[in-house]
């Protein structure tokens, strides 16, 4: 998950309904300098979860298939030593 440097955990998206962060419930507020505030504006294109690099992101739509990438890739270096 992506966490704020208040130690709250941010999730973008739902219009920030979902998100701990989002000022209600007695967090403080971290839309000002939220990098993903973008991700909570309804007039935010729904495609755009499926091109986005984030990989903590709960709503990036390649998460898993990212993930999997990445570890091989990783593997990969450790077996060359890189």
């Amino acid at each position: 998950m992506i966490i704020d440097i208040t130690e709250i955990e941010l999730i973008p998206g739902n219009g920030g309904k979902d998100c701990p962060g989002n000022g209600e419930n007695g967090n403080e507020c971290c839309c000002d300098e939220c990098n993903y505030m973008c991700c909570c504006f309804e007039l935010r294109e729904k495609h755009d979860c499926n091109e986005c690099v984030l990989l903590k992101c709960p709503r990036n739509k390649n998460y898993t298939l990212k993930l999997e990438k990445i570890e091989t890739l990783l593997e990969s270096l450790e077996n060359y030593d890189l």
